[in-house]
C-alpha cells in the first residue's frame, strides 16, 4: 500500500511522490481545484494519496507545507482568513476571490485538509470546482481532534508559538491559530476545542446547501475506489485504497515542525 508522499505505479509499486513546487514557482491554471473539503482529521491524508495515485497533479495538504519556502503561501492564508472570518479582529469583510486563492492553490490539482476551514470562500471563489465531502461520526472526530485543539487552552503555548514564530520570520503557527479560530468562530484560543461540534456540524450544512448536487460527492472512505473514480471519470486503479493514520502522521508533523523551528531558531541566536 503506498503511503503518504508516495504513489502507486500501475504494478502496485509505490514511488516518491515530489515535494509540490514553491508557491512562488507556480501559475494559475484555468480549471479550479478540486475541492476537498471535509474537516481535517477525516481521513484528509487518506484522501489525498488516493488523488494522487488517480493522478491528480500536485494534491495540497496541510502536513506537507513546512519550511522557509512556503512563507508566501503561509501569508496568502492569512489574508484568506482576515477575508473570511467576521469574528477575528482582523475582518476586512472583502471577499477573496479566486485570484486571489490561486497564489496559493493554482498548480495545484486538488486540495485537502487545511482547505477545509477555508471551504466556503472556496466554494464561492471557484463555483465550478468538483467538491468531495467527507463526514466522521462528530464524537470520533471530536476525539481526534483534541490532538490539534488542545494545546491552544494553553497560554504559555500561545504566547510561545507567537514569539518563536515573529523571531525567526514564520507565520505558520499565528495563521494556523487564526483560522482555528475563524472557522469555530471563537474570540479567545481556548474557547477553540468547546466551539468545534458547533462549528463542524455548521461547516457540513453550509457546505450542502451550496454546492449543486452534480458538483458534490459525498464520499465515505470505507466504499473505496468506484464512487470516487466514478465522480472524477477515473479508471479504478489495481492497486488497494490507500489508508493513513492522521494522527500518526500529524504527530511526525508537529516534530518536524517544531525541529524545523528550534534549528532557524539557532540560527537565528548563534549565527547572527
Amino acid at each position: 500500500m503506498a503511503q503518504e508522499g508516495e504513489t502507486a505505479t500501475s504494478t502496485g509499486e509505490a514511488t516518491v511522490n515530489p515535494p509540490p513546487p514553491p508557491v512562488s514557482e507556480k501559475v494559475a491554471k484555468s480549471s479550479p481545484p478540486i475541492l476537498c473539503l471535509g474537516m481535517a482529521r477525516t481521513g484528509t491524508a487518506s484522501l489525498a494519496q488516493s488523488l494522487r495515485i488517480l493522478g491528480v497533479p500536485n494534491v495540497h495538504h496541510g502536513l506537507e507545507i513546512i519550511g522557509p519556502e512556503f512563507q508566501k503561501h503561509w501569508k496568502v492564508l492569512d489574508r484568506a482568513a482576515d477575508a473570511s472570518f467576521p469574528v477575528l479582529p482582523t475582518y476586512t469583510g472583502k471577499p477573496f476571490t479566486s485570484s486571489e486563492w490561486d497564489e496559493a492553490f493554482g498548480g495545484y490539482g486538488a486540495v485537502t485538509d487545511i482547505a477545509s476551514f477555508y471551504a466556503m470562500s472556496l466554494i464561492r471563489a471557484y463555483p465550478d470546482a468538483q467538491v468531495i465531502l467527507v463526514e466522521r461520526d462528530i464524537q470520533s472526530w471530536l476525539k481526534s481532534t483534541e490532538q490539534v485543539f488542545r494545546p491552544w487552552k494553553s497560554r504559555s503555548h500561545v504566547r510561545m508559538i507567537h514569539w518563536v514564530g515573529s523571531y525567526i520570520g514564520s507565520i505558520e503557527g499565528k495563521v494556523s491559530l487564526k483560522f482555528q479560530l475563524g472557522w469555530t468562530q471563537s474570540k479567545h484560543p481556548k474557547d477553540i476545542s468547546k466551539n468545534a461540534r458547533a462549528a463542524y456540524e455548521r461547516h457540513y450544512k453550509e457546505i450542502r446547501a451550496t454546492v449543486p448536487q452534480e458538483q458534490l460527492l459525498e464520499f465515505q472512505l470505507k466504499d473505496g475506489w468506484e464512487p470516487l473514480c466514478r465522480f472524477l471519470g477515473k479508471d479504478i486503479p489495481d492497486v488497494p485504497f490507500p489508508r493513513v493514520n492522521e494522527a500518526e502522521a500529524y504527530a511526525k508533523h508537529i516534530k518536524k515542525t517544531r525541529n524545523d523551528a528550534l534549528k532557524r531558531l539557532a540560527k537565528k541566536v548563534f549565527l547572527p
